[in-house]
């Protein structure tokens, strides 16, 4: 087995990384479209909605669960863009 030169690799790995952050951009600006919606419906901003729902102030619908869901899954898209935005 051959050993591949790095200059050889390199490239492969950045193509990689890119399609990836292509990836997470595009479900990054689907979570934000249905947070809007759900903004939108409550007529609150997601801030607001965090707040009152972590106080437990809106109780327990499952757009509420599915809100803060889609508030947690951009986070971590989002962490996840910056680390690979990092390596490239």
């Amino acid at each position: 087995m051959s050993v591949i030169a790095s200059e050889e690799v390199d490239p492969i790995i950045r193509r990689s990384l890119q399609r990836e952050i292509g990836l997470l951009e595009m479900k990054k600006r689907l979570t934000d479209a249905e947070i809007k919606d759900f903004e939108r419906k409550y007529g609150m901003d997601s801030n607001e909605f965090l707040r009152a729902f972590e106080d437990g102030e809106l109780g327990d619908a499952q757009d509420c669960f599915e809100w803060w869901g889609l508030l947690r899954g951009r986070t971590a898209i989002e962490d996840e863009l910056r680390k690979a935005k990092m390596v490239i």
